[in-house]
């Protein structure tokens, strides 16, 4: 804040200065001490200090000077600074001279000079106080004006609010009443008045409302309680909301409902309490109406439950029929078909066949295998339906299943003049961790939609690494646990793309390794699928229109593909355009695992013979069938183990008792006594005769002569639960029907031991090995092995390797009219699935043609 200004006028340079110092004397530091020679370098120096918004206090002017008299220079400065205290100087002024300046000028005092010190600056500390008391009075006036200013306008704003807070309260649809602390009324809206029937503010106090208003208890004749009533209640501190009032008036009876709050000042002290009620008789009767309704609805649920239980229980029967039906189905096909496969193979190796037969036996074996492939799709339909398929992850090579899937589609592709085409990014890693049976058979499945509906263009499978699953959704968890039961739902991976995944103590290893998401796309440009279709292309036993067209196939094969996809943590969609082509694109997350995790390619060799120096092994093959029994006899006798047969359980356990058979082969459903009973009654006997063996001190029943035998569970039903019954009752292994050779040549290796004499391994062995196994391939059959395309070899090598009979079928083709016997023995191997015999012989060719090369060098 700037000091105020005292200005000194004078002609005299000499008594200005003079005068600052008896002035600076006075008052100090506490204002500024301007001076000036004249009047007009008064008025000058006044306008700039006014300008800079000094404050002038107090001017000291002589009367008698050469430009301006003192009295009119001083009604000037008065005139342009109302509020400046003025004191003349001089010892020459008249009377007339100072009456002006005290009636124009404000003047404060006459000094007369020459001027007392003393009486100076006792008039100027004066005048200044004066000044200074002045301009605080007038601020403090401003601002009272000021202040009464702003009380007004709230003053006003109050008014106008509490003029709006009435408007509403009296229009609201809702009675509202304030009481004082003392129970008296000091307000009530006209909804209020009202509801009650008053048409002004009621006298009576809120202990007295229940009987002026005739408040009722809600459905009953009693007067509310006086001192339950809401109000009182809010009177004595309680927030309260009761529905159980009504007002008995001119013969109605309205139901309200009330709300009561106390409000409180400063101190906690009950200054009101609000009242807010309602009429609600509309609820009240619509409430009874629900009641009613809701009674009414009880009942028929009731009633309705009782029909869904019996319902539910209908489809429990129906569901089990199904399963049971499925069941004997699969088990009365799969029975015969078990004959059918296995016949074949043993009857196509016989030189007494004619070309014609020979074919006639292949035609057969593949419509059981196709046959078969159909029971097994309907099968997996209804365990992925009942929720019982499972995964069974392994470590395998991607880069191999991709390659082997593309030779497997490539002869038929080009037969059909298409494209195929498989692209795999860079950052695919080759080793990978999911179940690789599921991942090939959806492959195959989409493969073999996209060649069969595309005539012309190409067929594209591609294969990436996904930063982020665009499919997938996923739990914030922090691992992903593989195991044979685990689904997307159960998969939890922190954020998008990896994870740490740590195996069940119940898996085979603990290792611990990525997760990463891989996205398949096959695309073609075949006939493409109509809009309306899309959506149902997934349903089981649906074909779309140019599926149907085909007639081929049972309209399972993408169902099966969905859940599987789903079965392995992830998700598949469809895009399409008629006459342009469709995408199958799904992502899967799998475990990126190192070369050392996968396991080396098992090695199926065919089985010629037994290894000598071993012992007589007795195989009982008991099933009530005569032409299992058979089958299995012309499987085993080649090699000449000791056989016996039974035709059901009660007659194996006979044949057991005298025979001592080292393993059983044992059919679960027979008549007379079934396997499993068979089973128990055998290992209990065993049981009981080893306690009492041991009690008398006697050597073990397990000897060369009496061995305990291993009992072998074989059955064409695919229950789930049959597997883990066999081995409960006893049963050492299980094998389902229709089996394979190799299967129960596994298993006697497995259980007794057995060792075998192999045929020529295949070319997943080196020569040097091959040279050294036993040469069971006829000198005959050398002779005449012919020399083959080096293409052809390998294409075979590579559909052997893939295992689809109806590839390699055609390959054996391609080179039946140039080396038509030896097409047919390969077509004969085919047939017995001895794809290991058919990868000897085209090695043994390779041999003897570069032999052959090597001695005309």
């Amino acid at each position: 804040m700037k000091k105020p200004v005292i200005v000194c006028i004078d002609d005299e340079p000499d008594v200005l200065n003079s005068l600052k110092i008896e002035l600076k004397k006075a008052i100090g530091d506490q204002c500024i001490i301007e001076t000036a020679e004249g009047g007009q370098d008064a008025l000058e120096l006044l306008a700039d200090l006014q300008a800079d918004e000094y404050e002038i206090a107090l001017v000291l002017s002589d009367y008698i000077m050469p430009d301006i008299k003192g009295d009119e220079l001083l009604k000037q400065i008065h005139e342009r600074s109302p509020d400046t205290l003025t004191i003349m100087l001089t010892g020459q002024a008249d009377l007339e001279a100072l009456s002006n300046a005290i009636k124009y000028a404000k003047l404060y005092r006459y000094i007369p000079k020459p001027w007392q010190n003393e009486d100076l600056k006792l008039t100027v500390v004066e005048a200044v106080h004066s000044y200074l008391q002045d301009q605080k009075l007038t601020d403090e006036i401003v601002k009272r004006q000021e202040v009464n200013e702003e009380l007004k306008l709230v003053n006003a704003a109050l008014s106008a609010s509490e003029s709006r807070l009435n408007q509403f309260l009296e229009v609201l649809p809702v009675g509202v009443c304030v009481y004082n602390a003392d129970g008296s009324i000091a307000y009530f809206n006209q909804t209020a008045r009202d509801l009650l029937g008053a048409d002004t503010i009621p006298e009576s106090t809120a202990e007295q409302l229940a009987a002026t208003y005739q408040l009722y208890v809600a459905n009953t004749d009693e007067l509310y309680p006086p001192d339950n009533l809401p109000i009182l209640r809010a009177l004595k501190g309680e927030f309260v909301k009761v529905d159980d009032v009504e007002i008995h008036q001119d013969g109605k009876i309205i139901a309200i409902e009330i709300n009561t709050t106390p409000i409180f000042d400063a101190s906690g002290n009950i200054i009101y309490a609000i009242a807010a009620f309602q009429d609600i008789s509309d609820r009240k009767q619509a409430e009874k109406i629900l009641a009613d309704y809701q009674h009414t609805l009880e009942a028929q649920i009731d009633e309705r439950t009782e029909q869904l239980q019996q319902a539910a229980l209908a489809a429990e029967a129906a569901n089990k029929a199904k399963s049971t039906f499925l069941a004997n189905m699969s088990h009365e096909l799969r029975t015969p078909l078990n004959s059918i496969l296995g016949f074949a193979q043993i009857m196509e190796p016989s030189p007494n066949l004619t070309v014609e037969n020979r074919e006639n036996l292949r035609i057969i074996h593949r419509s059981g295998e196709h046959l078969l492939t159909l029971i097994n799709q309907a099968l997996d339909l209804s365990k992925i339906e009942a929720g019982r398929m499972m995964i069974d992850p392994k470590n395998f090579d991607l880069y191999r299943l991709l390659d082997d899937l593309q030779d497997m589609f490539q002869l038929r592709a080009q037969s059909q003049e298409l494209q195929l085409l498989f692209e795999r990014e860079a950052d695919v890693p080759q080793y990978v961790r999911t179940d690789d049976v599921k991942l090939r058979q959806v492959l195959i499945n989409l493969l073999s939609n996209a060649i069969k509906f595309t005539q012309s263009g190409a067929v594209v499978l591609r294969v990436r690494k996904l930063e982020k699953s665009g499919v997938v959704d996923l739990l914030d968890s922090p691992k992903v646990v593989f195991d044979t039961t685990t689904t997307i739902r159960d998969f939890s991976i922190i954020s998008s793309d990896s994870a740490t995944v740590e195996l069940r103590e119940e898996a085979e290893d603990s290792t611990q390794f990525q997760v990463i998401f891989l996205q398949f796309e096959i695309e073609d440009t075949g006939v493409g699928i109509a809009p309306e279709e899309l959506g149902q292309v997934f349903n089981a036993f649906v074909q779309t229109a140019s599926g149907q067209k085909t007639q081929k196939g049972t309209g399972l094969g993408l169902t099966i593909s969905r859940q599987f996809v789903r079965l392995m943590g992830g998700e598949i969609v469809v895009e399409s355009q008629l006459e342009i082509g469709t995408t199958f694109k799904f992502e899967i997350p799998v475990g990126a695992v190192y070369a050392a995790d996968v396991p080396a390619p098992q090695i199926n060799r065919e089985v010629t013979g037994l290894e000598p120096n071993q012992p007589c092994y007795r195989i009982l093959i008991v099933d009530d069938r005569e032409d299992n029994r058979e089958l299995l006899v012309k499987m085993l006798s080649p090699l000449g183990l000791g056989l016996q047969q039974a035709t059901n359980g009660r007659e194996a356990i006979e044949i057991w008792e005298n025979w001592h058979p080292h393993l059983i082969l044992m059919d679960v459903r027979m008549p007379v006594m079934d396997g499993y009973e068979a089973t128990k009654q055998i290992k209990s006997r065993i049981q009981q005769r080893e306690q009492e063996q041991q009690g008398n001190g006697e050597r073990s029943i397990s000897h060369p002569e009496s061995p305990i035998p291993k009992i072998v569970a074989l059955t064409a039903s695919t229950i789930e639960g049959r597997r883990s019954f066999a081995l409960l009752v006893g049963c050492d292994d299980f094998i389902s029907k229709p089996f394979r050779k190799t299967e129960i040549f596994d298993t006697l290796n497995k259980h007794l031991g057995v060792s075998y004499i192999y045929s020529n391994s295949t070319d997943f062995i080196s020569t040097a090995d091959r040279s050294n196994q036993s040469d069971s391939t006829s000198n005959a059959v050398l002779a005449y092995l012919p020399k083959l395309p080096a293409e052809w070899v390998e294409n075979m090598k590579q559909v052997i390797r893939n295992a689809d009979f109806d590839l390699i079928a055609r390959t054996i083709e391609e080179i039946r009219d140039a080396h038509p016997e030896f097409a047919e023995t390969l077509q004969g191997h085919l047939n017995n699935f001895d794809y290991q015999k058919i990868l000897n012989l085209i090695a043994e060719a390779e041999e003897s043609d570069n032999a052959g090369e090597g001695g005309a060098n």
